[in-house]
């Protein structure tokens, strides 16, 4: 039986979640849900997810919420293609920056994400700004970290990266579309202030099994552009 993932098309969390299964080259289904039509509220959702959130992975008899979670479990389960190194020193500084993007680069940019999503920018721009001066010290120091190596941790992919890339595409593509002098953008685009990211993204975008786990309605949207 082929392992099942629920996402919505566009969420960071559960983008990780498909990135690494196609990394690994694992034969899965994606199910689409879609949080405006209730998806992830109905009885049989929140029995595998009681607090109705995406993504959620389901492996047989093993059901599984939470991101890194859900990379962890696939890197115990699958070792091919592993995700969190080859040993404790390299599984080490993965976890590390894994939860140092997780803990500070995340919460900064929840406080832009979020207004924008619910149309709040007008009125909260010094609120918005803040997060976005915070943002701006992590992706200065992960720029740091691509000195001389091709990913975040060495010059293998590994989940820190697939940690990073989702929430960074996602953000890139809301603020790119903001049309507002109060607010400080001056982070994008990131060729220009952040060189070796820039170049970065592109060789996650160049990774084999990307593609597929790129979100629906961003595909359909650039195609109509």
């Amino acid at each position: 039986m082929a392992i099942e993932c629920y996402f919505i098309s566009g969420s960071p969390f559960a983008w990780r979640a498909l990135l690494g299964l196609s990394l690994k080259r694992l034969d899965y289904k994606a199910i689409e849900l879609h949080g405006s039509k209730g998806d992830t509220q109905t009885p049989e959702y929140l029995a595998m997810n009681p607090r109705g959130k995406v993504p959620v992975l389901k492996d047989g008899d093993v059901t599984i919420c939470e991101s890194l979670a859900i990379l962890a479990y696939l890197d115990r389960k699958y070792p091919d293609t592993p995700l969190f190194g080859a040993n404790a020193e390299e599984g080490s500084l993965i976890w590390q920056r894994t939860l140092e993007i997780e803990g500070y680069l995340t919460p900064a940019f929840v406080g832009l994400v979020r207004p924008v999503l619910f149309n709040q920018v007008d009125g909260n721009e010094e609120t918005i700004n803040e997060g976005i001066a915070k943002a701006k010290e992590e992706l200065a120091r992960y720029d740091g970290w691509l000195e001389g190596q091709s990913f975040l941790t060495g010059d293998s992919v590994s989940a820190a990266d697939i940690t990073l890339y989702p929430a960074l595409a996602m953000v890139s593509r809301l603020a790119a579309s903001l049309n507002n002098d109060k607010l400080d953008l001056s982070f994008l685009p990131l060729a220009e202030r952040y060189t070796a990211l820039a170049s970065w993204m592109t060789r996650i975008e160049a990774l084999e099994g990307f593609d597929e786990t790129y979100p629906p309605h961003w595909r359909t949207q650039k195609a109509a552009e």
